[in-house]
């Protein structure tokens, strides 16, 4: 479970520190977009299957498959 934990810590750290990221936070575009939406946006997708692996993980520890 420290490992789900932990993979989910990553997403949310970086989303996080968008706005003090100088190569993020500024005016630049990437694919089309400006940069902060772009980093946003691709770490709330990467955040939905490390949610997913956290579920899992809690599904298996309480039906007596865990870790």
């Amino acid at each position: 479970m420290r490992l789900a934990v932990l993979l989910l810590m990553v997403p949310v750290t970086a989303l996080l520190a968008t706005v003090w990221l100088p190569f993020v936070n500024a005016p630049h575009i990437w694919l089309g977009m400006p940069s902060m939406m772009t980093w946003s946006v691709g770490w709330v997708i990467a955040l939905t299957p490390a949610l997913a692996y956290v579920e899992y993980q809690s599904t298996r520890r309480r039906n007596g498959g865990g870790e």
